[in-house]
């Protein structure tokens, strides 16, 4: 640890005092030999040299891919960023992994575009373990990777995963398919319990001042807004039945229907006309009812979801009504509140959130995900030492600096 403090306050532009130079400086103040003297300065010269060359670059023991660089970014900014993503790697390598035990290449990401929500420059790194087949990334200033959008009531809403749980001073996120991952993610050793298939964590650290970059949207208003959509739809279909089967004056059905019954009493006799007439009344439908039925069998599940949306509002009380809204599917297939089956909750950003009066490539929040493909021992011990390492502490000492 004292390692990762030491390349922390070299990445950041600090200047570390090493307390082993300051020992050898005192002891050079004792009387001693000239001998000593010579090999006690020199030996001061090499901690100097040491310090010298240690600066933001990352040790040689992780290899480096060229960086991705999209758009234009001035040089003081790409520098700035540079900074952090060197600091990123050194934390990653000197405080989560043992030394040496794995080949890894990395390298920075940085984006002019702001593709995401909020005002500050996305970058990051990604770093890829190649024995493992798992890469692990941490992005500034992106929630991308954790949202989604959801359209009701012809207004677009953000939805966002739901975390798994706080973990380790960050919002952790498992996959759904991964009970055992999430176990990991409590402490347990996760050695052996990871599925064949993909897996994907991720943890969000935001910074030390309360504040979520999102606010949930409630029960309650995505009721009224997923009522008002179906409402409308319904509405529609009405509207649409009226333009195609308008209903005529009922002295002109009236004597449409007459005349049917006429033809029938000149065709038929007896029996047979009595059957006859009684099989077209009991088929016959005014207009109005035949308008009627169609638009009700249209509309029927419209007003069905219409009938539950309004029982909740009437029987959940106004704590329960105040809950985020946990739904992944339209309006009109709303069966309930989706609370621990789907992984998305409607949100909208918190403009408050992130401080405008830091430079756009100053990082406010990071998301750091690990991805692997398959389960092996060595997979598994690089997600266990993640897992138990990994420390939103860590990653929060920079963030608003």
């Amino acid at each position: 640890m004292k390692r990762f403090a030491t390349s922390m306050l070299l990445s950041l532009g600090l200047s570390p005092v090493f307390a082993s130079a300051q020992d050898l400086v005192s002891s050079n103040q004792v009387s001693l030999q000239q001998d000593s003297t010579n090999l006690a300065g020199r030996a001061i010269a090499a901690a100097n040299v040491s310090a010298a060359v240690e600066t933001t670059a990352v040790r040689a023991d992780w290899s480096k891919s060229e960086d991705l660089i999209n758009g234009s970014i001035s040089k003081a900014k790409l520098t700035r960023m540079k900074e952090v993503t060197n600091a990123l790697v050194n934390l990653i390598r000197d405080s989560c992994l043992e030394d040496g035990s794995y080949n890894t290449t990395w390298h920075g990401e940085y984006n002019s575009d702001k593709n995401s929500p909020g005002a500050q420059l996305k970058f990051g790194i990604t770093c890829h373990f190649a024995e493992q087949n798992a890469d692990l990334s941490i992005t500034a200033n992106d929630l991308q990777p954790l949202l989604d959008e959801l359209t009701v009531n012809g207004k677009h809403y953000l939805t966002i995963r739901v975390a798994s749980g706080f973990h380790k001073n960050a919002l952790y996120y498992a996959d759904a398919a991964g009970a055992e991952v999430a176990g990991a993610a409590a402490g347990t050793d996760a050695a052996g319990t990871a599925t064949a298939a993909g897996q994907t964590k991720m943890w969000l650290v935001t910074a030390n001042n309360g504040h979520l970059p999102f606010t949930p949207v409630s029960r309650k208003e995505y009721l009224v807004e997923a009522k008002a959509e179906l409402s409308a739809m319904v509405k529609s279909i009405e509207a649409g039945w009226r333009m195609k089967a308008p209903v005529r004056p009922a002295a002109v059905q009236e004597a449409e229907r007459k005349a049917v019954i006429d033809q029938l009493k000149s065709m038929y006799s007896g029996a047979d006309l009595d059957i006859r007439v009684r099989v077209y009344l009991n088929s016959y439908k005014t207009d109005e009812q035949f308008l009627n039925e169609n638009i009700d069998r249209e509309t029927a599940g419209f007003r069905a979801t219409i009938g539950l949306m309004d029982n909740l509002m009437t029987h959940l009380g106004a704590a329960e009504l105040a809950k985020p809204a946990i739904v992944s599917c339209d309006a009109a297939d709303f069966h309930g509140f989706e609370d621990g089956q789907t992984d998305y909750m409607l949100i909208r950003m918190d403009d408050a959130y992130f401080n405008n009066t830091l430079s756009e490539e100053t990082p406010q929040l990071f998301l750091v995900t690990l991805h692997y493909e398959k389960a092996n021992a060595s997979t598994a011990e690089l997600d266990r030492q993640l897992t138990e390492r990994l420390d939103g502490r860590m990653l929060r000492e920079m963030l608003d600096k």
